[in-house]
């Protein structure tokens, strides 16, 4: 099991923070495709509203929503994000290593005075997943999960081991291309089902914030400069050749208290140029 711990804090313009009313419907169906659990915190200073595809979820077992226990104001935003990185430590208590950030940013936003900049990885999957639109109900999306589940967990390993991959690769980038290579073939396989149900879909994005402890000096070096995989453009993977996977390494905000077991800390879903795949 691996659960995604969400909030309703955005990015706009230079750096200014939005809490919006609601997820947006098409990243909660990426959260709901390629994640077991959501959970969408609550706190005792400001309420967030259940929407009727909330309330579906909840019913179905897939969402829950933390309550925390906030002991000091400030600004609504920074509340939200405290919020969430407390789910974060009660579930990782619990369930360790299984959960993780989930934001729709190209940025983690981390609360004020709750994060440290680290040297870190980061996979950039670029135009890359396929994603159900709001075309498709929460309903026949968890469908498809059940009778789709062999693929989605393929995926979710290969995703999940891949910073292993990144360890052994040291400064040879074999290991890296054959664990890329293993990813982008089972994202085809996960569209080619999808679309063999019928489900309209659009080409998300997707950042994965890493922090390797174990990671070596000749891996950073081999990665500072970016290592950069666009998509066969033939065969099966044709749909996608205008997408691509980076890796590099960065120096990134990441929780002062995260869970030693989590290496893969934060997922951000961000929209840039998605279309719908034909």
């Amino acid at each position: 099991m691996r659960g995604i711990i969400i909030s309703p804090v955005k990015i706009i313009g230079q750096n200014s923070l939005q809490v919006s009313g609601e997820i947006n419907p098409i990243t909660l169906r990426q959260y709901l495709l390629y994640w077991d659990k959501i959970d969408l915190p609550i706190n005792n200073i400001i309420g967030f509203g259940d929407s009727p595809e909330i309330k579906f979820l909840k019913n179905e077992g897939v969402m829950q929503q933390t309550n925390i226990k906030i002991l000091e104001g400030g600004e609504v935003a920074d509340l939200h994000l405290k919020a969430q990185l407390q789910a974060l430590e009660i579930n990782n208590q619990k369930d360790k290593g299984r959960w993780t950030l989930g934001q729709e940013n190209i940025d983690l936003v981390l609360p004020k005075n709750n994060f440290i900049k680290s040297d870190g990885i980061e996979i950039d999957l670029y135009r890359s997943l396929p994603i159900p639109t709001t075309e498709t109900s929460l309903e026949d999306i968890l469908k498809f999960k059940d009778k789709r589940k062999d693929e989605l967990l393929e995926f979710r390993y290969l995703m999940d081991t891949f910073y292993l991959e990144i360890i052994k690769s040291g400064d040879s980038e074999r290991a890296m291309i054959a664990s890329v290579d293993r990813i982008q073939k089972k994202i085809s396989d996960i569209d080619r089902v999808m679309n063999e149900s019928m489900f309209s879909r659009i080409k998300g994005n997707l950042k994965v914030n890493i922090d390797l402890k174990e990671v070596t000096k000749n891996t950073l070096l081999g990665i500072t400069g970016g290592l950069h995989f666009d998509y066969p453009t033939s065969g099966a993977l044709l749909g996608f050749a205008a997408s691509f996977i980076n890796i590099k390494a960065e120096l990134m905000l990441k929780p002062k208290k995260l869970p030693i077991e989590l290496q893969d800390y934060a997922y951000l879903y961000y929209a840039n140029d998605e279309e719908h795949i034909n």
